[in-house]
């Protein structure tokens, strides 16, 4: 009899735990839903609009590539460098122009002071077979050229001493027909007729300069006078 009465305790015990467990899980299961589901049965948690992200984490931020850091470098000494540009006042000042140095004397062929030694040594660099042209053009400066005389008539260049029938046709063939463009050449052109001429200081020492600027003027010379008169063989007389 003292066993049954335990045994009928212990159930009764037993089916009073039992329900308390089973009323727990049915509460749970009608006011919370279900215990088990599925990621698509819960509702998503609502966040307030304003609600801003919260920052990431510093760990977490990226890191700017070092290409990136040095174009972002770049540009901001670029930036430098040119923001005083907008300004007209602060615009750097003009360079003064460079001076450069003079060429070897022997290239100089518009000084009137050459030497001879420099003249000889610019004919000396020139090859064996070079013509007069190529020995002139080395130590001066070609004369202007007329096409053709003007007013269609020639001057008599033989009334120039030291200017016979050969030299007058060879400065005809140079372009040179009247007293005033011999009377014009600079020391670099005379020496470059000289030479070509083959007729090295006899320009200077017979003045051809001088006396073109007489005949050009309208001047006479003594040589001119004689010529005209018909005394000088290597000359034609004008007509």
């Amino acid at each position: 009899m003292f066993y049954l009465v335990i045994q009928t305790a212990l159930l009764v015990l037993a089916a009073f735990v039992l329900g308390a467990i089973v009323g727990c899980l049915l509460k749970r299961f009608i006011t919370a839903g279900p215990v088990y589901g599925t990621a698509g049965n819960v509702p998503p948690r609502s966040v307030p609009a304003s609600a801003e992200p919260a920052p990431e984490p510093a760990a977490r931020q990226r890191k700017p590539r070092p290409a990136e850091s040095a174009a972002a470098a770049a540009a901001a000494t670029v930036a430098a460098r040119t923001a005083h540009l907008d300004k007209p006042e602060d615009a750097p000042a003009v360079r003064d122009p460079v001076t450069l140095p003079e060429p070897p004397e022997a290239l100089q062929t518009d000084n009137a002071a050459m030497s001879d030694a420099a003249m000889e040594a610019a004919l000396a660099a020139l090859p064996a077979d070079a013509s007069n042209e190529d020995k002139a053009n080395a130590v001066g400066t070609r004369p202007p050229a007329l096409a053709a005389p003007e007013g269609g008539a020639k001057d008599n260049l033989q009334r120039i001493k030291g200017i016979g029938n050969v030299n007058e046709g060879k400065l005809n063939d140079l372009g040179i027909y009247h007293f005033a463009q011999i009377a014009g050449w600079t020391p670099a052109e005379v020496r470059w007729v000289a030479t070509y001429l083959v007729f090295s200081g006899r320009i200077e020492r017979e003045d051809w300069i001088g006396q073109a600027k007489v005949l050009a003027e309208g001047g006479e010379t003594a040589f001119a006078r004689r010529v005209d008169a018909g005394k000088v063989d290597t000359s034609s007389s004008k007509k």
